[in-house]
């Protein structure tokens, strides 16, 4: 069986409580689809734990911005990445463990597949920025069928933080109505994980998936929120929001 996780954004205290629940599973392996840092005050042990623990490794969007720019972020957002990248980019004189992050996120893979499975951060038209929303099968039947048309089979993504599947039809489908699990068939889905460290489904409990090849198991972790709330207003750049919206999960 293998555990999915994505979408950290520097929530360590999310990530740590995420991997004990993944010890208590029968789990060979872990894959991270991307934004270990962004928003949250601990990216550098996000990277650490990711480095760690994951045998796959993708690129996130908050990850690219924290190497290039954040272009087209909202205001909270792109003001923690330059919050975080003045104590993250290394310098002439930078230690060897700050170089190794950092090259770290300029490793990460952009796609994975397995099978006929893809494993992207985003879309599989963009698998670092496009967002698949759960409103799409309504409003935007043409996207969805154009996502379907370029897979195989399974496609699963992070980026929105709203777990879910979404199939053909189209439709969107919440785990809480299908008790958190769903059979896989041989027919194509989109399957998001939701978020481990922000996540925006109004459920504050972090989220990844098990996969053992026939169903996919959204899991959600309880952590000490009010730990994170408290780090972040210790780093004065982080607008106290990043910590505060977590109590909603939104």
């Amino acid at each position: 069986m293998k555990a999915f996780i994505s979408d950290i954004h520097g929530n360590a205290d999310a990530l740590e409580a995420v991997l004990r629940d993944i010890d208590s599973q029968k789990v060979d392996e872990v894959l991270f689809l991307g934004d270990a840092v962004g928003y949250g005050p601990e990216p550098e042990r996000c990277i650490d734990l990711v480095e760690k623990r994951c045998t796959v490794r993708l690129l996130g969007n908050h990850d690219y911005a924290m190497l290039n720019a954040p272009v087209g972020f909202n205001p909270m957002a792109a003001g923690a990445i330059a919050c975080l990248r003045s104590r993250m980019e290394p310098g002439i004189y930078s230690m060897p463990w700050k170089r190794h992050r950092w090259r770290f996120l300029g490793e990460l893979k952009l796609r994975h597949m397995e099978d006929d499975d893809l494993f992207v951060h985003a879309s599989p038209r963009d698998p670092v920025a496009e967002y698949i929303l759960p409103q799409d099968p309504v409003y935007d039947p043409n996207k969805c069928a154009d996502i379907f048309g370029r897979i195989e089979h399974l496609a699963f993504v992070g980026h929105t933080h709203i777990p879910g599947v979404m199939t053909p039809e189209p439709r969107f489908i919440q785990p809480k109505d299908i008790d958190h699990r769903w059979e896989v068939s041989t027919g194509k889905a989109v399957v998001n994980l939701g978020s481990v460290g922000q996540p925006r489904d109004r459920d504050p409990r972090a989220s990844y998936v098990l996969f053992d090849g026939e169903s996919v198991v959204w899991r959600r972790v309880e952590y000490d929120i009010q730990a994170v709330i408290a780090k972040v207003r210790k780093v004065p750049c982080l607008d106290e929001r990043v910590g505060t919206r977590l109590l909603e999960g939104k």
